[in-house]
């Protein structure tokens, strides 16, 4: 189990943690109301694009600590792939 929750090597900053955590809370509150109101598909549009720029913020800070891998090119092609997503809808 240990191998599975290693400390990271870098830490996040203080201001992305509090916009991964608001984005995060924001889509919890979006699925519940596309839950009570009956799986309305603006909603769900709108939870993609949360997850799109979640994950342009990771791509953004990823770049900022300058690994030598391209971690960060992973993350803008999920958050290309959320966005895709959200406007197929």
């Amino acid at each position: 189990m240990g191998i599975f929750f290693h400390d990271r090597e870098e830490k996040s900053t203080k201001i992305m943690i509090i916009i991964r955590t608001a984005i995060a809370i924001l889509m919890a509150i979006l699925l519940i109301s596309v839950i009570i109101n009956g799986f309305n598909f603006i909603f769900f549009r709108l939870i993609f694009i949360l997850a799109g720029v979640g994950s342009v913020f990771d791509g953004i800070e990823k770049y900022l600590h300058r690994k030598k891998s391209r971690r960060f090119l992973i993350e803008f092609g999920f958050a290309i792939l959320w966005f895709i997503f959200a406007f197929s809808l």
